[in-house]
C-alpha cells in the first residue's frame, strides 16, 4: 500500500528573529555591549539572543526600547510595544546668590570636620 502526502504550505517564509537582531545592532553606531545593557542583558546574552531562531518578542522588545527601533515592521506578527520616550523635566535652576551660599556651607562644614579629625591625631600622639 502506498500513501502520498501532499506537504503542508507554509503561508510565510521562517523568519530568524535572532538575525534580525543582528541586523538591527549593527546598523547602530552603538557597541553591542552598550545596547545589551540598555535592554538588561549582558553581551554573552546578545549572543546568544542573536543565535536564537525563535527569539521570543519580549527579549526583541526589549532590544527595540533599547535601540529605539521598531521590530514590528519586519515581523508584523509581534506584538505592538511602546517605544519609551523619557521626558526631560527641567526645573528652575539656582540663583548664582543660592550656590555661593552652598559652597559656603560646605566649605565651613569641612574645615569644621578637618579641625576635630586635626584634634583627634593630636590626641592619639599625646597618649
Amino acid at each position: 500500500m502506498f500513501i502520498s502526502l501532499t506537504p503542508l504550505k507554509k503561508s510565510k517564509t521562517h523568519i530568524h528573529r535572532g538575525h534580525i537582531l543582528k541586523d538591527a545592532v549593527e546598523a547602530t553606531r552603538f557597541k553591542k555591549e552598550e545596547i545589551a545593557a540598555k535592554a538588561g542583558y549582558t553581551r554573552s546574552s546578545y549572543y546568544k539572543h542573536i543565535q536564537d531562531a525563535e527569539l521570543p518578542y519580549h527579549i526583541l522588545a526589549s532590544y527595540g526600547k533599547a535601540l529605539k527601533f521598531d521590530f514590528t515592521d519586519e515581523l508584523p506578527e509581534m506584538p505592538k510595544y511602546v517605544i519609551e520616550e523619557q521626558d526631560t523635566v527641567y526645573t528652575q535652576g539656582m540663583t548664582i546668590g543660592d550656590l555661593q551660599k552652598q559652597i559656603e556651607y560646605w566649605k565651613d562644614k569641612y574645615i569644621e570636620l578637618l579641625e576635630k579629625y586635626n584634634k583627634l591625631i593630636e590626641e592619639r600622639r599625646g597618649k
